[in-house]
């Protein structure tokens, strides 16, 4: 029970059993921090529902209230709460029972999964609460469903301590993502459980301690309880410093991704559509194996990601071999049931052709129909919208808005200034210049060195300021990405060719 007390302060129980003062200016200042970094994450931009994660424990149950009772939750949208049991302990089915209590008196639907059988992993069990959670949020049936959970910067420097034990690379070491593909926002990734706890104390927030947090036979509880707590003690400030060290890497991946993806360009040459599945990504072998020892199994590792592929070290190690080494004709099956093929000099990546989710760097499907306009050209001039137009064969589906679309396979980010996007997407044409890092090339030439096919390039789109210089090529160059406070729009561009027996322009 919270009693008042001096200087603007509660009085809570401690986790000692002592009565400790906790500002309620400090919980004040926590909701607006938490309202002002999901609006700056765009995490609930746009949708009409949210669906919390909550398996009754603090973290989970503060980020219910805080989107309850403290007005994160975007105007509109209804919450929802979603709990999964695991069945590993006997009692478990009391949690949910909880948890459904706590959301009726808060007016909040639930949706309860149990496992078939007790979880024997954290890996199985991560794998069986997402895919109940994405079953709960595709079946809310609404425009845009979001799931938030309840990951802190705890949460953050124990992944990223275990991570670094594995051997991971900056890929792995940019530990839990503020977003997971299809829907997954984490809201509170820059916030600490202290910071939670105090809050929670001060709202009276109610939250149940789960005793498998405790079970040693878990490792994220022996980092928890064990290895962190000697490393916090043995250099004050690892935590913090593990936690940032997600974010620099997510940096330094995001960079060498963006220069892998132009280094791909370069190297892509068209498919052959009688003979392979559309779409394929494929390479000129000769110029792929000019590549130095520290630069090809980057390459390789993100072209099988580029068609759904998600290699460890070994299966990169192997995939190197493959190409150097492989006469043509020979195939290597990959993970995620993605191909490589060699053949008359090429590489060749075949996608999986199940219809089962991959890996989220895979190419995402092709849009739905959409009727397209006889008009050359998309003016992108508004918040929010969808539109396309034919021209010579290919066909170009423009959307646009400040959160993440599926089915798209181009995606670039543009700082907005004013109350709206002001673009145009249109074919290129001749003395055309786009804006590079080190100055302006024409569009001609960029085609040409990227290898986009001879049909395709014809009417390549392009996305340029009204009457002015060109800003992205989509398929030839890296996309934009905003980095600075500007608010952000997001502009997705589909090509395709129905007429033309050249497959699309490469992502």
């Amino acid at each position: 029970m919270l009693r008042p007390a001096r200087g603007g302060h509660v009085l809570a129980p401690g986790a000692d059993g002592l009565t400790v003062a906790v500002a309620v200016s400090d919980a004040d200042a926590f909701e607006a921090d938490f309202r002002r970094h999901a609006r700056a994450i765009e995490a609930f931009a746009g949708a009409r529902a949210v669906v919390v994660a909550a398996s009754g424990g603090l973290d989970s149950m503060t980020l219910l209230h805080l989107l309850r009772h403290c007005g994160a939750a975007p105007e509109g949208a209804r919450l929802h709460a979603a709990h999964f049991d695991h069945a590993m302990r006997p009692e478990s089915d009391a949690d949910a029972g909880w948890v459904a209590g706590v959301c009726r008196e808060w007016g909040v639907p639930v949706h309860v999964g149990r496992a078939a059988e007790p979880v024997r992993t954290e890996a199985e069990g991560r794998a069986l609460r997402y895919r109940f959670l994405e079953e709960t949020r595709r079946s809310l049936a609404v425009a845009k469903a979001v799931v938030a959970t309840a990951h802190t910067a705890d949460d953050q420097a124990e992944t990223v301590l275990f991570r670094i034990a594995r051997g991971s690379g900056p890929g792995g070491l940019a530990g839990v993502r503020p977003w997971r593909a299809p829907g997954v926002a984490r809201p509170l990734l820059p916030f600490w459980r202290k910071q939670l706890r105090a809050f929670a104390r001060s709202r009276s927030v109610p939250f149940r301690d789960d005793p498998s947090n405790h079970d040693p036979r878990w490792v994220r509880n022996r980092l928890r309880r064990t290895v962190l707590p000697a490393l916090e003690e043995a250099v004050p400030g690892a935590s913090a410093a593990l936690s940032a060290h997600a974010e620099i890497s997510r940096l330094q991946s995001r960079a060498l991704n963006e220069l892998l993806d132009e280094r791909i360009a370069r190297l892509t040459v068209p498919a052959d559509p009688a003979r392979l599945p559309s779409p394929a990504l494929s390479l000129d072998r000769d110029a792929l194996l000019l590549l130095s020892d520290a630069l090809l199994p980057h390459v390789l590792r993100r072209a099988a990601a580029r068609a759904g592929s998600d290699l460890g070290r070994n299966a990169t190690a192997a995939l190197v071999r493959f190409a150097r080494q492989s006469q043509s004709g020979k195939r290597m099956d990959l993970p995620g049931g993605v191909v490589a093929e060699i053949s008359l000099g090429r590489l060749h990546f075949l996608p999986a052709r199940s219809s089962a989710p991959s890996s989220s760097a895979a190419r995402p499907p092709a849009p739905p129909p959409l009727a397209v306009s006889p008009v050359r050209r998309v003016d992108v001039a508004s918040p929010a919208g969808e539109a396309g137009y034919a021209h010579a064969g290919l066909q170009v589906r423009v959307a646009w808005g400040p959160s993440r679309l599926p089915a798209f396979p181009h995606v670039a980010s543009f700082g907005v200034a004013g109350p709206s996007l002001q673009l145009v997407v249109r074919p290129w044409k001749p003395g055309d210049r786009v804006a590079m890092p080190y100055g302006r090339k024409k569009v001609k030439k960029l085609l040409l060195e990227a290898r986009v096919p001879r049909p395709a390039r014809a009417a390549a789109p392009v996305v340029a300021v009204p009457g002015g210089l060109v800003l992205w090529v989509p398929g030839a160059m890296a996309a934009p990405k905003v980095e600075d406070p500007l608010p952000r729009r997001v502009l997705y561009v589909h090509v395709s060719a129905p007429a033309l027996p050249a497959p699309p322009l490469s992502a």
